[in-house]
């Protein structure tokens, strides 16, 4: 018998308004790789896609600027407004990553330093918030 994967306890989901742009995004940042997209049947609005980044699974799909989940997906469940999502990467060099996410158009919230153990922050242009910290650094 062929021994099946075991999934993440938690994995990630981000409602986006534009997730080309975030699928665009993540690769500059991270190195993500697109594994699953679902598009709106007679449209290019994804209702559904999976990421890898570094060894985790996330989630994503397109949102409406009211915060729905996308057009026919949720139902009527609404928020009052985007929500942007927080996540904590541990990547293996902060630093790096950090600038990567800046040239592709993040805005700083937080420059890397020693003094943080080598851990910054910044907000991609959708408005999630992301906190990078050195592998490394993280187990000192």
């Amino acid at each position: 018998m062929k021994k099946q994967q075991e999934k993440q306890t938690v994995v990630p989901y981000f409602m986006v308004l534009n997730a080309s742009q975030f699928i665009e995004f993540t690769e500059k940042t991270f190195q993500s790789e697109v594994l699953k997209i679902n598009k709106l049947e007679g449209t290019e609005g994804i209702i559904h896609a999976e990421m890898k980044i570094g060894n985790s699974i996330v989630y994503f799909a397109d949102t409406s600027a009211d915060g729905s989940c996308g057009p026919g997906v949720c139902g009527e469940l609404k928020n009052d407004g985007l929500i942007p999502v927080q996540m904590y990467v541990y990547v293996e060099d902060a630093i790096e990553t950090y600038q990567k996410a800046v040239a592709a158009g993040a805005m700083s919230v937080m420059e890397p330093t020693e003094e943080m153990g080598s851990m910054g922050g910044f907000a991609d242009p959708l408005g999630n918030l992301w906190w990078v910290q050195s592998k490394d650094r993280s187990e000192k």
